[in-house]
């Protein structure tokens, strides 16, 4: 005797799978505004990272505090840089490429507005104990200018249009993300 799926059997087999995606695929929907931050808040805290490990101090060099490590914000484009403005930080989780130029409109479709402390700069960097510093450093001529300290909270909006506002904080003095 053969043994074979009879046609009622297929049937019953293809409604439950259609119901099951039907269920499913709604909430596999994407959410590009929290993504965006969580990548941009990933980012920053990494640069923090980056500047607290690999401190730049080099007593040969009067000009060693410009070397720092920042996050460069050009429109919705961002790029983590050292060594006035030569060196890109490398990404971990994506075989070593530069993280340099990265779009968040293009990628999520989201836009960025900074505010706060950092509303006219764009360029946040931070020192070897991790304090976020405003502005760029590349015409400072002394290694901790306290108008570069960040005094207040930097805030970063992501907004798309259709989704809710994501704002990222960067709290002064520790450089916290929120």
């Amino acid at each position: 005797m053969k043994r074979a799926f009879t046609l009622l059997e297929l049937v019953f087999v293809t409604v439950a799978i259609g119901i099951l995606a039907a269920i499913i695929i709604p909430r596999v929907s994407s959410h590009s505004v929290p993504e965006a931050a969580i990548q941009l808040k990933d980012h920053i805290r990494y640069t923090q990272h980056l500047a607290m490990v690999n401190d730049k101090f080099d007593a040969a060099n009067p000009t060693w505090h410009r070397n720092r490590w920042q996050i460069k914000f050009t429109g919705n484009q961002y790029s983590i840089v050292s060594d006035n403005n030569t060196v890109f930080a490398k990404d971990p989780q994506n075989n070593g490429k530069n993280l340099q130029n990265l779009d968040l409109n293009s990628k999520y479709g989201v836009t960025v507005a900074l505010s706060g402390s950092c509303g006219a700069n764009a360029i946040i960097s931070f020192d070897h104990l991790g304090r976020p510093l405003v502005g760029d450093l590349s015409a400072t001529t002394k290694a901790y200018d306290a108008t570069k300290l960040m005094t207040a909270n930097c805030v970063i909006t992501l907004s798309n249009g259709s989704e809710a506002d994501q704002n990222l904080t960067i709290i002064p003095e520790t450089g916290y993300v929120r």
